[in-house]
């Protein structure tokens, strides 16, 4: 199928015409300077997505916020003969809770975990334990939030590009 863009040499005369031609050079050096604004903004926007989710995975240690299955009532009884809250899912001693962090790699990727390997067993479960998603769970329900300031900074990025703020 063929489209008619009209006689050839009204595109010539508008590619020659100098308001377009310097148009399209502020387009590339605002495009260029957001470029830059947004490479060096980058490494901040991760470490706030970043802590949004570690707190929130901190926070739903030891609730059953995400819809987690209740613990059996047998680990219930165990957790009240050492003294812990019987119903107080992944929360014992708070090591799992204080041992989630988060950290920034090459200024471009952002990861929130724990070195724990319980912290594997409860994210994941096992063939004995029902996964308990304290990390996926808290990036899922910190989605929107992330969402939101993510665009509130690529529109911080563009207002400073086109002010020239480089």
């Amino acid at each position: 199928m063929a489209v008619d863009i009209g006689p050839r040499d009204f595109f010539e005369s508008a590619i020659d015409n100098a308001a377009i031609g310097h148009t399209l050079m502020d387009f590339a050096r605002d495009l260029a300077r957001f470029h830059i604004i947004y490479l060096l903004e980058q490494k901040r926007l991760l470490e706030e997505a970043c802590l949004i989710v570690e707190k929130e995975a901190k926070r739903v240690i030891g609730t059953y916020d995400y819809g987690w299955p209740q613990l059996k009532d047998t680990t219930q009884a165990e957790r009240s003969r050492l003294g812990y809250p019987p119903n107080e899912p992944l929360l014992r001693t708070g090591e799992l809770r204080d041992s989630i962090t988060h950290e920034i790699e090459h200024g471009d990727t952002g990861y929130v975990g724990s070195p724990l390997k319980i912290a594997r067993y409860q994210e994941l479960g096992t063939q004995h334990m029902p996964p308990r998603s304290f990390l996926m769970g808290a990036a899922m329900a910190k989605e929107k939030e992330i969402h939101e300031l993510t665009a509130e900074f690529a529109h911080k990025c563009v207002v400073k590009a086109l002010s020239g703020m480089v």
